[in-house]
């Protein structure tokens, strides 16, 4: 199971909360009171050994950060997180495929180890940078959406309606 991610924005810095409180929090998230307890065997601070256990909110707002922190892997701007790995990784021949959605780039790649597909976003201003670093293979869609080219590769005055004469010919 992998480890869940609690938002320290939901604590009050200056409240005192209890296990339950804690929970009630992160009720959609499925916080059980066990879990709070193993986390005040881990390092999170009480105000005192009495029952019921009471925790200050800037306590749990920095044990929280601190637990948020250490799933994070830092990446280069040539690396790619594969999943499979569980670890920054090359990419594989250098080889990228880019989209553009949403004035973003949206980068997938192959990993050099295991060969998974593996995907990163990258602003649209750090393009030529990307160029420079990978070999780009293809890009879908890359265009200004002022002035979007056209979509076809027919030609206006290529196409000619079929008249009758020429559907006669064909029989």
């Amino acid at each position: 199971m992998s480890k869940r991610l609690y938002p320290h924005r939901r604590v009050k810095y200056w409240y005192v909360y209890d296990i339950e409180d804690i929970c009630a929090l992160y009720y959609d998230l499925g916080l059980h009171p066990q879990t709070v307890r193993t986390w005040i065997k881990n390092g999170l601070k009480t105000i005192d050994q009495s029952r019921p256990t009471l925790i200050y909110g800037n306590d749990l707002i920095k044990y929280i950060k601190a637990q948020n922190m250490k799933g994070k892997c830092k990446l280069e701007f040539d690396q790619f997180l594969c999943l499979k790995c569980k670890d920054a990784r090359p990419v594989f021949q250098n080889k990228t495929v880019l989209n553009q959605e949403n004035k973003m780039l949206k980068a997938r790649a192959h990993c050099r180890t295991c060969k998974t597909t593996m995907f990163k976003s990258y602003k649209m201003s750090v393009y030529q940078d990307i160029r420079k670093t990978f070999r780009v293979v293809d890009v879908l869609e890359l265009y200004d959406c002022d002035t979007p080219p056209s979509k076809t590769h027919l030609e206006a005055s290529k196409i000619s309606p079929l008249n009758e004469s020429g559907q006669g010919s064909l029989f």
